[in-house]
């Protein structure tokens, strides 16, 4: 529609023209060298119409003539160009499929067609990793870190060979370098936080934690329970060092921020009972019993009460349990309270109901105990100790999530693996 409308305006003007040319004649006498030429306006205009058009067709003819070589070079650069994008996109689907032999020829291929070498050493270390094993990955991931557009991948890369290698200390300089170029990545802020707080640096891990919270990697819940671990750490850490009054300070910031932590609450419990601040300790115990009973509670809420009598130890569990009478850790504190006091009917009572909630081997030694001690009745002893080895769950402990380690008591980094924050009491 434009272009008929154009048209017809360009038809217009033109015909508008010749008829006011035609309305006014007029004659044009040229002189020039002895030479003399009559003629009328319409034919001059017309003749010089023609020369104008003749000097743009030569023009455009000489331009033609003189671009050749550079049109040809940039055809060919344009031909090399598909030619080294289709590797690479080639390459990038025998990495899908699995084809290692086809993805590294493709590979080498797009590398000499192509001078984006960023692209092509991704699709490089992608290939080498299908293959390769340890620094054969290397220079791929080297070259991946001196472009903008891959250099996050480049240091992920470095970060991860780090790890395979046992390179703690640079695994996490590239994972800072990483997080920095991409602190959204899922995955890689934890990651980092737990190397970080393997080696101590806990304000380095915090500020990952911030950073991965800030930018969405991590819910607020998690952040909280990473924060948690990260306080007990420090905690303990400024224990060892000898410094009571900091390691308090970072178990009940701890314990603030996830008041289900345990362990937490049981550091914070026993650094206040140190320091002669006992009714904080039991506020404390108290209210984690009353939603998490758990064995480390009770063991230190009866040392609070180091060397009391044995009746008032059955008190004292007595006083803790009542938060939470029906949990069978309470009962079997309690069972255990009642038959250091020789209270064989409450030991019995409570045992049986532990036995009813969760049969742990530990409920049947404890009745092997019982039937020693009250009766001096080897034999029913022995069946409860053959009952518990056949029938009776495992005793709960804390297992490492990475290597199944299982230990007594809670730590921060597994003792064999490493591995942070992946103890559970199962």
């Amino acid at each position: 529609m434009r272009r008929l409308l154009a048209f017809l305006v360009l038809t217009a003007l033109v015909v508008g023209g010749a008829v006011w040319l035609a309305d006014r004649p007029g004659e044009v006498t040229i002189r020039w060298q002895g030479w003399r030429l009559d003629t009328t306006v319409p034919v001059l205009l017309i003749v010089l119409a023609a020369v104008l058009a003749m000097l743009a067709l030569i023009g455009r003819l000489v331009r033609l003539v003189l671009g050749a070589p550079r049109r040809w070079l940039a055809s060919r650069r344009a031909k090399r160009l598909r030619k080294g994008y289709t590797a690479l996109s080639d390459g990038l689907a025998a990495v899908a499929s699995g084809d290692s032999r086809r993805a590294e020829r493709l590979a080498r291929k797009a590398d000499k067609l192509l001078k984006d070498k960023g692209a092509t050493a991704l699709l490089a270390a992608q290939a080498a990793q299908m293959t390769a094993e340890g620094d054969q990955l290397r220079p791929s991931f080297e070259a991946m870190t001196e472009r903008s557009e891959t250099a996050f991948l480049g240091h992920k890369g470095l970060m991860d060979l780090a790890l395979q290698r046992g390179d703690k200390d640079e695994a996490r300089r590239e994972g800072a370098v990483a997080l920095a170029l991409q602190p959204g990545f899922a995955g890689l802020a934890p990651a980092l936080a737990d190397l970080q707080a393997e080696a101590g640096e806990w304000a380095e891990a915090e500020q990952t934690l911030r950073t991965a919270r800030r930018h969405g990697a991590l819910g607020a819940a998690e952040v909280s329970r990473r924060m948690a671990l990260l306080m007990f750490g420090r905690a303990r850490a400024a224990l060892d060092s000898g410094n009571e009054a900091q390691a308090l300070d970072w178990a009940v910031e701890a314990r603030d921020r996830d008041p289900l932590f345990v362990p937490a609450v049981a550091l914070a419990a026993s650094l206040y009972h140190r320091r002669g601040k006992t009714r904080k300790a039991v506020s404390l115990l108290k209210a984690a019993f009353a939603v998490t009973p758990h064995p480390a509670l009770i063991t230190q809420w009866l040392a609070l009460g180091e060397g009391e009598a044995p009746l008032e130890r059955v008190k004292r569990v007595q006083a803790l349990v009542s938060r939470n009478p029906a949990s069978p850790d309470g009962h079997v504190a309690l069972a255990e309270a009642a038959l250091a006091a020789q209270l064989w009917g409450q030991a019995r009572t409570h045992l049986q109901k532990a036995l009813e909630q969760r049969p742990e081997r530990r409920v049947f030694a404890l009745l092997a105990r019982l039937e020693r001690e009250e009766r001096q009745d080897e034999t029913a002893a022995t069946a409860w100790m053959v009952k518990g080895g056949t029938d009776g769950f495992p005793d709960r402990a804390w297992t490492c999530g990475g290597c199944g380690r299982v230990t007594d008591e809670f730590s921060l980094a597994c003792p064999s693996c490493g591995v942070v924050g992946r103890s559970e009491w199962i």
